[in-house]
């Protein structure tokens, strides 16, 4: 018999499972639409999705640069002064 935690660790597997063959799923209808006057909308939609994607990475790059420059910088704050 499983425990509790086990199966809840399944019934989430399962889940993302079936999100991701939903997903999939979308891709290829809206490959089909962009064959159908919907073209444009669809185009427009994966545009924006791309370009808000690219802005999320560049600024996570960014701050990943700015907090390795403050811990190579200020290394001696990140010991606690009571240690």
């Amino acid at each position: 018999m499983l425990n509790d935690n086990t199966l809840e660790q399944l019934t989430e597997m399962m889940e993302t499972l079936a999100n991701r063959v939903i997903r999939g799923n979308m891709g290829v209808t809206a490959d089909l639409l962009c064959w159908t006057p919907l073209a444009p909308i669809i185009r427009a939609s994966r545009r924006a999705r791309i370009e808000s994607k690219t802005h999320e990475i560049r600024l996570r790059e960014k701050a990943s640069a700015l907090c390795e420059d403050a811990t190579r910088d200020h290394a001696d704050l990140l010991v606690p002064a009571w240690g």
